[in-house]
């Protein structure tokens, strides 16, 4: 496959990636919830990225972009968040400085590949995602990294006439509307920043925290008139890095209705060489123990391709900070069915299982999006 001769990811099977294994009984509860379930990631990266990450640049730049529709069906998936942002590469070397016009044009790319497939739909609300998947096709919700609006509180209103429905506050780095999560000094919310969660409220765009620092999420938290949501992280307890959250931070969302929903980044919750989904599995455990089982969602990050040297090539990581090669069993939007075959591994009911995969995003989208 490719575009403009830029060979890209294979969007299946890109590397050997395990399947769960369950014995029979829960096998056929699979077979059940995999029909009943919507499934939904509030946070993932359907962009197919190129084979080679280090012409990723040279890819954005050729404007010719493929959204990974085959990758999410086959992980089961009645909706996935887009989280846009990797084309504001194209002018800076950190996404905490992507230009509006750059975030802009790749939200209207995505619409315009998303008008001409019969694989895929627009969803902004939680009925089009169940009409998706009753329809058997996959809806695409259109989300933000982050809000790469500069000091313009109207481009809050241009991205939601674009049928963007949640963004992220920061990336992680400091911008008019907070500091994030790799700032020094940890200042929360500007005023402007006040003004940006009061503008989605209004409009009915939820509002993510994932990359904000502790007080810009606890300000958010406590500004936001509608429950918020951490939509790609972990448990500091756990896993004590820059990236993932306290239990201070997380209880707050929860307390007032919000949803904190788990990653899958390779090596952001494993040192291993060999990592596999049970890293991730051992997050929903602790979150559901430490604020309920109606408070937990699916929140991957996962693109399509080698993400591993995605950081590494883009996010400049040491590759001694990168041990393992991709995390087995959730490699991939393709593996997305893991993720009920591992909750049920860990004993979770058939309810709480509906819950964790889709069911609370959805009751989290009725009560924040128009």
């Amino acid at each position: 496959m490719t575009t403009n001769e830029i060979p890209l990811a294979q969007e299946i099977g890109r590397v050997p990636s395990m399947i769960v294994a369950l014995d029979a009984e829960e096998e056929r509860r699979f077979q059940t919830l995999e029909e009943e379930a919507v499934m939904v990631d509030i946070h993932q990266h359907p962009f197919v990225c190129p084979e080679d990450m280090g012409r990723l640049i040279e890819l954005l730049r050729s404007n010719k972009y493929k959204w990974g529709y085959q990758a999410v069906k086959h992980g089961g998936w009645a909706a996935v968040t887009t989280s846009n942002a990797f084309r504001g590469f194209v002018n800076t070397h950190d996404m905490s400085y992507t230009r509006f016009e750059d975030l802009q044009t790749e939200v209207a790319l995505m619409l315009s590949d998303l008008s001409q497939t019969d694989q895929a739909v627009l969803v902004t609300n939680a009925d089009e995602i169940e009409a998706a998947k009753q329809q058997g096709v996959v809806g695409f919700l259109p989300t933000l990294e982050h809000l790469a609006i500069g000091s313009e509180l109207e481009h809050i209103d241009m991205f939601y006439a674009m049928g963007v429905r949640l963004a992220g506050l920061t990336y992680n780095r400091k911008n008019f509307i907070g500091d994030g999560q790799n700032e020094r000094n940890d200042g929360g919310l500007s005023e402007f920043g006040i003004e940006v969660v009061d503008r989605m409220n209004r409009l009915g765009m939820a509002i993510d925290v994932s990359h904000a620092s502790f007080q810009t999420a606890m300000d958010a938290i406590h500004f936001s008139q509608v429950p918020i949501s951490f939509s790609h992280n972990a448990a500091y307890t756990l896993r004590p890095t820059s990236r993932t959250r306290n239990d201070q931070e997380l209880k707050a969302c929860a307390d007032k209705g919000g949803i904190i929903a788990i990653t899958a980044v390779p090596n952001a919750l494993s040192d291993d060489p060999e990592q596999d989904i049970d890293c991730v599995l051992d997050h929903y455990d602790y979150m559901v123990n430490l604020v309920g089982v109606d408070h937990v969602g699916i929140g991957t990050d996962t693109n399509i391709g080698d993400h591993v040297a995605f950081h590494r090539v883009m996010l400049g990581r040491d590759p001694s900070q990168l041990p393992a090669p991709y995390l087995n069993g959730l490699e991939s939007p393709a593996d997305g069915k893991n993720i009920i075959r591992g909750l049920i591994g860990r004993g979770y009911s058939d309810t709480d299982v509906k819950k964790l995969v889709g069911g609370n995003a959805l009751e989290f989208f009725r009560r924040v999006m128009a």
